[in-house]
């Protein structure tokens, strides 16, 4: 299954680019995501924007994305 960063993820899914340099809080909570996410293999968390995205919108850290 193709894994996107969150990135392209972002664009292709609501049409809108990720901010560059600082992202603040308030750009989650406007756009309705959350902060920190869990991988869906290892339950690590991580900040989003460091997210892999799957077909099915399952979020691996990048040693499962193996990227």
């Amino acid at each position: 299954m193709e894994m996107k960063t969150f990135s392209k993820w972002l664009k292709e899914n609501c049409n809108c680019e990720m901010p560059k340099g600082d992202i603040d809080a308030e750009w989650f909570i406007s756009k309705g995501l959350p902060m920190v996410v869990e991988c869906t293999c290892c339950q690590m968390t991580m900040a989003l924007p460091s997210a892999y995205i799957d077909g099915n919108d399952n979020i691996y850290c990048s040693a499962c994305a193996k990227e």
